[in-house]
């Protein structure tokens, strides 16, 4: 099964932006922290529809813990499988 992550960080760059990172490699930037988390969930949706692809956004706290959520994105991921 291929694993795929959605990174977030929780500051922005130098030039206020957020920059989402798919596996590593930067993919988006966005205005807000709300927008790079919404499009992180919404790509993740979609690429959990197909099969044998377990998608993961993970997102990093105010506490500088990064925490992974399935696409539902209700509560962190415990393990992973």
């Amino acid at each position: 099964m291929a694993l795929v992550i959605y990174d977030i960080p929780f500051h922005p760059d130098l030039a206020g932006l957020w920059h989402v990172q798919l596996n590593g490699v930067p993919s988006e930037n966005f205005e807000t922290r709300v927008a790079a988390i919404a499009y992180a969930v919404q790509q993740s949706k979609l690429l959990g529809t197909q099969g044998q692809v377990q998608v993961l956004v993970s997102v990093e706290g105010a506490d500088g813990v990064w925490r992974e959520f399935e696409s539902n994105a209700k509560r962190p991921v415990q393990s992973l499988q």
